[in-house]
């Protein structure tokens, strides 16, 4: 199962070369500088995650890689719960978390 490490690279490399446009089309509002660094590096974490996933996917690769997703899902929950200025992208990046960690698990069970 590619899709999702394929899926994963792709979001992270958007995140990577357009971290405002993402920002401005899920908040409605420019990103500031700082914004669109958090996003880059988050990005970057995605990217190389999905090259792991590629390379090597084995259930505990995944496993280890879904304990990751559902670390950030977490930090996401936090963001929604303290700060407002990252309330709705920390609520559809924690969302889109959950779902990589459950196809990962899904994925190593299945192996």
């Amino acid at each position: 199962m590619r899709a999702q490490p394929i899926a994963r690279l792709t979001w992270g490399t958007l995140l990577i070369t357009a971290p405002g446009t993402v920002l401005e089309t899920i908040t409605g509002r420019p990103a500031t500088t700082s914004q669109r660094w958090v996003l880059r590096v988050l990005g970057s974490r995605h990217a190389l995650q999905a090259g792991i996933d590629l390379a090597r996917p084995t259930p505990a690769v995944l496993r280890c890689g879904a304990a990751v997703d559902l670390l950030h899902a977490a930090t996401c929950a936090g963001a929604v719960a303290f700060l407002p200025l990252w309330r709705r992208p920390a609520a559809v990046d924690g969302v889109g978390a959950l779902a990589l960690a459950a196809g990962a698990l899904a994925h190593a069970r299945a192996h």
